[in-house]
């Protein structure tokens, strides 16, 4: 989250204007995965994250402290920051630069045709001629 704050590089799934509620799914430049809530038009938790290593961070499994039973807290990014850093996220988050479109939409892809893969079974007919030829 810092790094986003810092001016990180990173590129979203979609823009947040299509969203309103749903997830928002982040590339960042140094290899970091997020998945940021967006509830209402408003910035929500991060739901989940993916270290360059392939750790994971998935919110509801980290707790400020397990041996409190139920009464532990669940530890969550962005209910960390300031109000003013809440803010500068939510105002990146929402000029963010998306990944490149498709060429062309689904609906009026090209179809190029199948292709079927060359089966062999066994020693096949082409085996038995070369193996007639060959005296056998």
């Amino acid at each position: 989250m810092l790094a986003l704050l810092a001016g990180e590089a990173f590129l979203a799934d979609r823009p947040w204007s299509e969203i309103w509620w749903g997830r928002m799914r982040l590339d960042l430049a140094s290899g970091w995965q997020l998945e940021i809530a967006i509830e209402r038009d408003q910035l929500g938790a991060l739901h989940w994250a993916q270290a360059p290593d392939g750790r994971d961070w998935v919110y509801g499994c980290q707790r400020d402290d397990w041996t409190l039973g139920p009464d532990s807290r669940i530890v969550e990014p962005v209910a960390l920051l300031e109000p003013e850093q809440r803010q500068h996220l939510e105002r990146r988050l929402r000029e963010a630069i998306c990944w490149p479109a498709p060429l062309l939409p689904p609906d009026q892809a090209v179809f190029c045709g199948l292709v079927e893969p060359e089966v062999r079974r066994g020693k096949g007919r082409h085996w038995r001629q070369r193996a007639r030829a060959h005296g056998r």
